[in-house]
Formats: C-alpha cells, sequence, structure tokens
C-alpha cells in the first residue's frame, strides 16, 4: 500500500520561492477552498508532476515555472511504500529528478525515461492512468473510466488487480522472443554453412578416396602385369640357361682339342722342316758330285742309295704330315664349332644377364608400387588434413546443432508461456475471477449514492446497464449529474479492489471540484457519507467552492488566497469536528 505522507513546492505556478507544505496523512478528511485562480488546484498539478512529471490540468510543462521568478521551481513528494521511505525531488530551472529511499539517493545512471520507468513500476506500481481512476477525480482533463479505450480501461484494470507484471513479462517474453528467433535464424545460417563444408570436405575426402581407389587399382594392375612378364623372363632364362648349359656341355673336350691341334701342327711344322731338310740333301746329291768340304767325290751308289733312303724317309714324312693335316684340319673344324658354340653361350649369357637385369628391375618397380600401395592404404596428408578440417567441422555442426535444437524448445517453451501472458490467458482467468467483485462493489456505490440500476462490466470491459424497467442503457444515456455518480461509484470501487489485491491501495483521495457542476445536493450528502465511511486508513482532500455547504464535514480547511502575484495557504482546524486520523 502506498501511504502519501508530505507534498511541498515552490517556485510552482502561482507559488512564490517559499515552500507550500500539505501533511497528506494527518486527517482524514480536508477541505480545500479559494476564490477561482487562488490556486487550490496547484496541488494536484505538484503531486502527479512530481511523480509523473506532468500536469493534471494539461499545462504545459514549461509553463508550470513560477513567471515571476522564473527559477528554482521544485517540487517533493514523500511516501511511504511497504518499509521504506521514498521521497521524490523533480524541479526546473535548474532541472532536477531524484529518487531517494530512505534518504539515500537511487542510482540515476540510467536515463530519465528509465529512471521514470522505475519510478512507475518498482515504486508507485501505478500508472498515470490508473493514478487517475484511483486517487484524483477532477473537473478539468479528467477522463472517466466509461470513456476510456477498451485499452485503457484494461490497463487500468490491470494495474488495480496487480497483473500489469504479466504485460510488463509478456513484453519482456516478446523481445526475448525476437532475440530467440533471430538466434535460431543465424544459427540455421551457420548450420548451412557448416554443412555445406562438411559436404566440399566429404567430396574432397571421395575424390581422394577415388583417385587412391584408383591408383591402387593401377599399380596392382602394374604389379600384375610385372609379375606375369617376371615369370615369363623367368622361363626363357631357365631355357636359356639349359641351352647354355647343353652348348657347355658340347664343349668340354675345348681344351684337349686344342692340345691336340697345337701338338699336330708342332709336329706338322717338325715334319714339313724335316720333309725340307730331305729335299735340300736330295739337291745336294742331284746337284753335287763331289763334297764341297772335303772334295772328295761322291759315289754314285752312295748317292742313290742316300737319294733313295731320303725319298722314302721323304715319302714317310709327307704321308705323315697328310694325315697330321687330317687331324688338323679335323681339329680346326672341332675349334671352330667350339668357338661358335662360346660365342653362342656368350650370347645366351648376355641375355640372361640382360633378363636378370630387367627381372631386378621388374622387381624394384613391384616393391616400388608395393610401398605405395601400403603409403596409399593409409591417410595421406591431404587426406588425413581434410579429415581433420571434416571432424572439425562435424564437431562444430554438432555443437551449433544442439544449441539450435536448445534455442528450439526454448522458442516452444516462451510461445506457451506467451499464449499464458497473453490478454486472452492468466489474465483473463484473474479478471474474470475478480469481475464479479468488481460489478458489486459498482452497484453497491451506484445504490449508496441513490443511482438504481444495474451495472455489469463483460470481459472486454463493455458496459451492460439496465435500467428503468430493464431498458438497456449506455453510460451516454445518462444525464451529467447521473454520469458523475457512475464515475464516483467506480472510484471507490476501484479503491476497494486495490485495497483487497494490496496493488494500487492508496490512503491519498483527491477530488477537484465534483460537487461544483453537476452533483445535487442529495448526492452531495450521500457521497460526504462514503467519505465519512472510509475511515482512518484514508486521507480525503476535496477542493470545492462550496465551502459554507460542508465544510462541517471536514476537521482540517485550507484556504487558497491569492496576495499580490503569488498564492498563499491558510489552514484551519476545528476541533469541534471529530477525525479518526488523530
Amino acid at each position: 500500500m502506498l501511504k502519501f505522507n508530505r507534498l511541498r513546492w515552490k517556485n510552482f505556478l502561482s507559488t512564490g520561492q517559499y515552500f507550500n507544505e500539505i501533511y497528506l496523512d494527518k486527517y482524514d478528511r480536508t477541505l480545500i477552498s479559494g476564490e477561482n485562480g487562488s490556486g487550490k488546484s496547484t496541488m494536484l498539478d505538484a503531486l502527479t508532476y512530481a511523480l509523473y512529471g506532468k500536469s493534471f490540468r494539461g499545462v504545459v510543462i514549461g509553463s508550470l515555472v513560477n513567471s515571476i521568478n522564473e527559477k528554482d521551481c521544485v517540487v517533493e513528494v514523500e511516501f511511504q511504500s511497504g518499509n521504506h521511505i521514498f521521497k521524490v525531488v523533480r524541479g526546473m530551472k535548474p532541472k532536477i529528478f531524484e529518487i531517494y529511499k530512505d534518504d539515500i539517493l537511487i542510482d540515476q545512471d540510467a536515463k530519465a525515461n528509465d529512471y521514470q520507468q522505475m519510478l512507475e513500476d518498482q515504486i508507485l506500481k501505478m500508472s498515470y492512468k490508473a493514478f487517475c481512476q484511483v486517487v484524483i477525480l477532477g473537473s478539468s482533463n479528467y477522463t472517466p473510466f466509461m470513456k476510456l479505450s477498451a485499452g485503457d480501461r484494461r490497463n487500468v484494470v490491470e494495474d488495480l488487480l496487480d497483473i500489469n507484471i504479466f504485460s510488463l513479462m509478456n513484453a519482456v517474453l516478446k523481445e526475448r522472443l525476437v532475440n530467440v528467433k533471430d538466434r535460431i535464424n543465424l544459427l540455421k545460417a551457420t548450420i548451412a554453412a557448416y554443412e555445406a563444408k562438411m559436404s566440399g570436405h566429404k567430396r574432397v575426402l571421395e575424390t581422394l578416396e577415388r583417385k587412391k581407389k584408383e591408383s591402387v587399382e593401377e599399380k596392382q594392375e602394374d604389379i600384375s602385369r610385372l609379375q606375369d612378364q617376371q615369370q615369363i623372363i623367368r622361363d626363357e632364362i631357365a631355357t636359356l640357361q639349359t641351352k647354355r648349359q647343353h652348348n657347355l656341355d658340347q664343349i668340354v673336350d675345348k681344351d684337349s682339342v686344342e692340345e691336340m691341334l697345337l701338338r699336330s701342327e708342332k709336329l706338322k711344322s717338325a715334319l714339313e722342316r724335316k720333309v725340307r731338310e730331305i729335299k735340300k740333301d736330295c739337291k745336294f746329291y742331284e746337284e753335287n758330285d763331289h763334297c764341297p768340304t772335303c772334295g772328295q767325290d761322291i759315289d754314285e751308289e752312295f748317292k742313290e742309295q742316300t737319294v733313295e733312303k731320303s725319298d722314302t724317309k721323304k715319302t714317310e714324312y709327307e704321308k705323315a704330315i697328310d694325315d697330321i693335316l687330317k687331324v688338323i684340319e679335323e681339329s680346326e673344324v672341332k675349334v671352330s664349332g667350339f668357338n661358335e658354340m662360346i660365342s653362342d653361350i656368350n650370347d645366351i649369357r648376355d641375355h640372361i644377364l640382360e633378363k636378370e637385369s630387367t627381372t631386378r628391375h621388374n622387381d624394384q618397380n613391384i616393391e616400388q608400387n608395393e610401398r605405395e600401395i601400403r603409403a596409399l592404404s593409409s591417410n595421406g596428408k591431404e587426406q588425413e588434413r581434410e579429415q581433420g578440417l571434416l571432424d572439425e567441422a562435424t564437431d562444430k555442426y554438432g555443437t551449433v546443432t544442439k544449441e539450435n535444437d536448445d534455442f528450439i524448445n526454448d522458442k516452444m517453451d516462451l510461445e506457451i508461456i506467451g499464449g499464458m501472458l497473453k490478454d486472452s490467458g492468466i489474465k483473463a482467468r484473474i479478471i474474470r475471477h475478480y469481475l464479479p467483485i468488481m460489478n458489486n462493489f459498482i452497484n453497491k456505490y451506484l445504490s449508496q449514492m441513490g443511482l438504481f440500476c444495474q451495472f455489469t462490466l463483460d470481459e472486454k470491459f463493455s458496459e451492460t446497464i439496465l435500467a428503468r424497467h430493464r431498458d438497456n442503457f449506455s453510460y451516454n444515456n445518462f444525464s451529467e449529474g447521473e454520469r458523475l455518480r457512475i464515475d464516483l461509484s467506480f472510484l471507490f470501487a476501484w479503491r476497494e479492489i486495490a485495497r483487497l489485491k494490496n496493488s494500487v491501495s492508496c490512503n491519498l483521495l483527491i477530488l477537484d471540484e465534483v460537487f461544483d457542476s453537476s452533483l445535487d445536493n442529495v448526492g452531495t450528502d450521500e457521497f460526504m457519507k462514503i467519505v465519512q465511511g472510509m475511515g482512518s486508513k484514508s486521507n480525503v482532500f476535496i477542493i470545492s467552492h462550496k465551502a459554507d455547504q460542508i465544510s462541517d464535514n471536514f476537521r482540517n480547511h485550507i484556504t487558497f488566497q491569492k496576495r499580490g502575484n503569488f498564492s498563499t495557504m491558510t489552514f484551519t482546524d476545528r476541533t469541534d469536528v471529530v477525525d479518526e486520523n488523530e
């Protein structure tokens, strides 16, 4: 509950440079009177300016500063909320806006709008419209509840029932839901980017794997081809080695044949030498009859015998030579054959060496291919790098996907809560619960104000009024005096609801000239009975030109007068009037 304690102001409207001060909680009923222009409605503007930064009567803010002093305009209001005492100080020239809690200034780092919002939402817990429905009823610039729009009616009732917190929660929730949706959209884009990145890495890996497979198959085919070639070469080498061995077997007696050829040639040479010597000797005996050495004659018989004997030896030698020539010829044929075989053997050896070199080269190629296949079987550097990038993208994708799922769950939860916080949700149930109570209070005070009709507000805060033999009326069908009775009934009903809910319950009630226009004497009497029955927890201020008619109902009477250009206040305390706050 709000309990206003004190209001004071200076250099505000027609007030001078000294503070005018009113204790708001001292008397249960206070009458304020004065001539037109004396400043008696100044407290309304001062109070609303201090609390909401605006004039109740719609005076331009700049015009609230006293036009003569033109500076040091200050309004202070003190009130109690819960266990804390608050003081709001607001002014112009210089500009000031301060909120004190238990004499300690509340942090002003926030912007002025935020500071004002904090005052309304966290301290007063009452909007300006609710304030004007529960605390102040004025004859000027006041919009009765029944003339408010459906939205404004709802705001007032939500303040009364202290359920505007759901509207604030809904506003916060909507902002959070927007942020969540934005985050989901961002995460979806991030997920799509990671999916594209993962797809790219997979394609690269598939390409590398395909190339690796193709390369392995190519090398395996190469190995198979080389192995087939190796088998053919080995078979050829085996054939050549068999042929070479056969040829080697054929020349096994080469050395003996060559040795025989050599001996035969030597023997032939010796025999030919013998033949030549014999021929020389025979020629000597044929040409010489005397010995050139001793000069003796050579006997013919001796000569003939010697020549004959020499011819016989010569014939033997020549026959031996012919035999040796045959042996030599045979040996030479054999040696020539051996040489051809040796040439073939050398050619075969060269072919074998060449083929063995080819097999070694093929073995090296096979081993190289096998090494490359083993290397390809394990991931290469490029493949490992791509796999690492894919794993990294997959991990981040999983993290972002989980975060996105969490936000989607949050979105679903927020949408469910949002449905509950809508006007058709929790608030509708609370309002539905309190509507009968509101209607009872409204009809109760209508009856006390002497207006006998059945008034009903529905869940959309549209009215149904049954009066005059249950004809269906609207607010505008009533006279000005009857509408004022309805407005006052709403005022008292709202205060009752606020008291029950302890939401915007307030000790202060200010009525500005409500008696002076359309409320007749009967209505005034009924109204005063209601005010007198409000008890000690209420402090009612009534501003009226009819002070002479109603002053007997008030212990405290404040009279405003204009002296010079400034308003002054005179306080009258009537001890003959009982005041429950005393």
